[in-house]
């Protein structure tokens, strides 16, 4: 029973401080927008307030406390969207501007709250106590420590100005709401880093394939392209890699068997390459790998794909599988390379490489200006 809370609140935490790691970028944009959204309904609500108020309650006339909190709500609008204007998004700017609005926030409360009707209960602050877990997504430490200085001075103040029966009753609610606040902030929070993590989660599913594991179309052509784009001019090499005779495979000894040759081929690719290389399952029987940082020389890159061609066929004999693959590939030498470029060069070696007979490899290596410089197709 013990070890099973222990582990639930090793998890919990684990998750939650994943969360505001990994998405800190996501809640600095949410806080920013979240901090214009209060400012701004607050500022409504409260001329909302002063118009409809002396109509409900007889009497009633406006304190100072309640003319300064419109300005003040007003000022963290503008600042606030000034600043997204700007495009920055500072993390650390954002989270000191949301809590220096809720410091503001919560003294206007106190202030209304306590001294301008001192024989009348607190009517405000339990109810911000409760609302404010849900109005910026902060570190719980940085929430309690908030709320816990706000019930001190609160308690301090209530005391000092109201009536002992009015100050423990206010207290008494001002506590409870302290305690379910907390309570709300672990729920809140728990459920915001549960959603960001099945939403990563699904996000990397959806960029695998299934099969092989190994990257899907969409996103190893999108690290590829994203990587020659930072990386110009670039030292590395593209392969396409495409497996012989695959239908034939599947008419002939069945599905299972040419799942089983994708299978091992996403295997061998993934234990082939650094972590920094970048390889997928573009097609059915297709695979493309970028090696990252590639400063070796034409015959060298020749006696990888030789290799690679080697090692696929060993591990499919172990299968009963006899197959070969082709290989076409593309060597930058510090050329400024886009991928689309990159992708028809190889695309075009692979090519040739098929057409010259099974279990070739047909490496070129860029001239200066990234067009192909020519080259012959090797086999085995």
């Amino acid at each position: 029973m013990l070890f099973n809370f222990y582990e639930y609140i090793r998890k919990d935490l684990e998750i939650k401080k994943t969360y505001l790691k990994s998405a800190e970028n996501e809640i600095a944009e949410k806080n920013l927008v979240l901090l214009q959204l209060s400012s701004l309904l607050n500022s409504i609500l409260l001329v909302l307030f002063y118009i409809i108020t002396p109509f409900i309650i007889k009497g009633w006339t406006i304190t100072l406390q309640h003319i300064l909190f419109l300005p003040a709500a007003l000022l963290f609008f503008g600042i606030s969207t000034a600043y997204a204007k700007t495009g920055r998004r500072d993390k650390k700017v954002i989270t000191r501007a949301c809590l220096a609005f809720e410091v503001v926030l919560f003294a206007f409360v106190i202030s209304i709250d306590v001294f301008p009707y001192p024989d009348a209960p607190s009517s405000f602050l339990p109810l911000l106590f409760i609302a404010f877990p849900a109005l910026f997504i902060l570190r719980f430490r940085q929430m309690f420590t908030v709320m816990f200085l706000v019930e001190v001075i609160y308690v301090s103040s209530v005391m000092q100005v109201k009536n002992k029966l009015m100050a423990e009753n206010d207290i008494f609610n001002s506590v409870v709401a302290f305690i379910f606040s907390m309570t709300v902030a672990h729920v809140i929070l728990k459920l915001r880093a549960e959603d960001h993590d099945t939403r990563s989660r699904y996000k990397r599913l959806s960029m695998l394939d299934s099969l092989t594991g190994i990257p899907n179309k969409k996103a190893c052509e999108n690290a590829i392209a994203h990587y020659l784009d930072k990386n110009s001019p670039s030292y590395s090499a593209l392969l396409f890699l495409d497996l012989d005779d695959f239908k034939k495979i599947n008419d002939s000894i069945g599905h299972s068997a040419g799942d089983r040759l994708l299978e091992e081929t996403g295997k061998l690719l993934f234990k082939s390459f650094r972590a920094s290389d970048l390889i997928g399952r573009v097609g059915g029987d297709e695979f493309m790998i970028l090696i990252t940082d590639y400063h070796d020389t034409e015959d060298a890159l020749k006696r990888k794909c030789t290799a690679l061609q080697r090692a696929l066929q060993q591990i499919m004999q172990n299968y009963g599988i006899q197959t070969s693959c082709s290989i076409g590939a593309i060597l930058a030498a510090g050329q400024s390379l886009d991928f689309h470029t990159a992708y028809a060069l190889a695309d075009k070696c692979l090519y040739e490489a098929k057409a010259s007979g099974k279990n070739k490899c047909v490496v070129r290596t860029l001239a200066g200006d990234g067009t192909d410089g020519g080259g012959t197709p090797d086999g085995l």
